[in-house]
């Protein structure tokens, strides 16, 4: 008598944790790098999020014409500075040299 293997199916407590492992799993750790000039000081903000877009809404806080460097898990992917502030600004993004 042969039996079939049947996977079992997650319980309904374990349905969060996988959900939060597999968020974690494409979410990456993005870096806002400034330096210090007339307008700030030196800093470093970290956070973790799905797209490097997100960077646009905390970068959103600084001063209008703030620089910085933003990195994708300790790579450079762009610089980028906010041009003109208000409610929709404008950013400028360049290449990361």
């Amino acid at each position: 008598m042969a039996s079939e293997f049947q996977s079992p199916e997650p319980s309904l407590e374990a349905a969060p944790k996988i959900a939060a492992a597999q968020d974690a799993a494409e979410r990456a750790t993005y870096t806002l790098r400034y330096e210090e000039d007339a307008l700030g000081i030196d800093k470093r903000i970290e956070f973790e999020a799905a797209s490097p877009a997100y960077a646009l809404e905390i970068a959103g806080a600084e001063a209008e014409g703030r620089r910085a460097l933003l990195l994708e898990n300790g790579r450079p992917i762009c610089a980028l500075v906010k041009a003109a502030a208000g409610d929709a600004p404008l950013w400028i993004i360049a290449s990361r040299r």
